[in-house]
């Protein structure tokens, strides 16, 4: 029997969106359909995977404002409210084998920060239901850290990705082809 996973990738490691990348290029493989929305990335952040969706073809956005300690409060929360406005329309949307909401994770834990919700785990537990419903069929990817208990618990398949050792920690920035 197959049917639509909700997979959750989470924890500090790094791989989460690595990790669902990978899905979507076994879902091209299959010749399905994919939609990527990146809730923290902003369009002009230079990403090597935006790039090759592009060239491939995926239909993609980056709906983020930047790196939360980089950017504005208010301009994060009017980023991931957008964002999160454009996920439930293409989650509800015909024809997607899979979609990916990238970083989801984080805007879900934005209340720890902010103390301000935009997005909550009931409401993304009600798109899970309502996919489930019209696509039965269809794959949902959430990444990010701070996972909540309760989209963990509605997910078919949770991954946790842990941190053993970073190069950021003896002073090696960020790179091309690794981190971004």
């Amino acid at each position: 029997m197959t049917k639509g996973l909700t997979i959750v990738i989470t924890g500090n490691g790094k791989g989460k969106t690595t990790s669902a990348l990978g899905m979507l290029m076994r879902t091209l493989g299959h010749d399905k359909k994919a939609c990527v929305i990146q809730f923290m990335k902003s369009p002009d952040s230079g990403y090597g995977e935006i790039t090759m969706m592009n060239r491939l073809g995926v239909e993609n956005y980056q709906a983020g404002a930047g790196c939360t300690w980089t950017v504005s409060k208010e301009d994060t929360i009017e980023t991931v409210h957008s964002a999160w406005e454009l996920a439930q329309h293409k989650v509800l949307s015909d024809g997607y084998d899979m979609i990916i909401l990238d970083e989801v994770n984080i805007a879900l834990s934005l209340p720890e920060k902010f103390e301000d919700t935009v997005i909550t785990s009931d409401e993304v537990i009600e798109l899970i239901k309502q996919m489930r419903k019209q696509f039965p069929q269809r794959h949902l990817v959430l990444t990010g850290r701070y996972a909540l208990p309760e989209i963990i618990e509605a997910a078919d398949l949770v991954s946790e990705i842990n941190e053993i050792k970073h190069p950021y920690k003896k002073g090696v920035t960020a790179q091309a082809c690794i981190e971004f």
